[in-house]
C-alpha cells in the first residue's frame, strides 16, 4: 500500500522524507523543559558546571525529539501521535539549528484513519563536523477527513 492517506494539504508515501530546522536558544531551552515539568539543572543553566557532570559542558536542550517532532503535526494537524522512541546521541546546545529528517517507514489502516511509523533522526551542524545528536522512531494516527464520524 504506497499511499493511504491524502487530502488537499497532507500527503505521506513510504519512502518519503521531511524534513525541519529547530532553532535552541538560551531562552527557549528552559521555557521548554519548564513547560515539560523538567526541572534537571542542564536545561535551566547556562552555569557549565552542569554540563561536567554528564560530561558535556554548559545548557543543553531536552526533550528536543518531541519539539521536533512537532513537524510531523504541521505536516498533518489532523494526527494522533501513538509512540515516540527517541535515543540521545550527542548534546544539544544554545545556539544550535538541530535539522529534523523523519521517513515515513509504513502506512497501515486504523479505525480511525491511517498508521504511520516513522523514523528519524536530528544533527546538528558544529564546524565542518556534522554531528547525529538523535535516533527517533514513532507511529502517529492521521485522522480522517471527518474524526467525529469515527467512534
Amino acid at each position: 500500500m504506497s499511499e493511504v492517506f491524502s487530502t488537499d494539504s497532507e500527503r505521506f508515501t513510504v519512502g518519503e522524507v521531511f524534513a525541519a530546522a529547530v532553532a535552541f536558544t538560551e531562552e527557549n531551552i528552559p521555557a521548554m523543559a519548564t513547560l515539560l515539568g523538567d526541572t534537571n539543572p542542564i536545561h535551566h543553566a547556562v552555569d557549565p558546571r552542569y554540563g561536567v557532570l554528564i560530561a558535556c559542558g554548559g545548557h543543553i536542550a531536552g526533550r528536543v525529539m518531541s519539539i521536533a517532532a512537532a513537524s510531523v503535526t504541521t505536516r498533518a494537524p489532523a494526527s494522533l501521535g501513538r509512540n515516540w522512541h527517541m535515543r540521545f546521541r550527542a548534546p544539544v546546545f544554545a545556539g544550535d539549528v538541530m535539522q529534523v529528517e523523519w521517513r515515513v517507514i509504513s502506512l497501515a489502516p486504523h479505525p480511525r484513519g491511517t498508521l504511520v511509523t516513522f523514523d528519524g533522526t536530528g544533527t546538528v551542524q558544529r564546524g565542518d563536523a556534522t554531528i547525529l545528536a538523535l535516533t527517533a522512531s514513532g507511529d502517529a494516527v492521521l485522522l480522517g477527513p471527518d474524526p467525529d464520524a469515527v467512534r
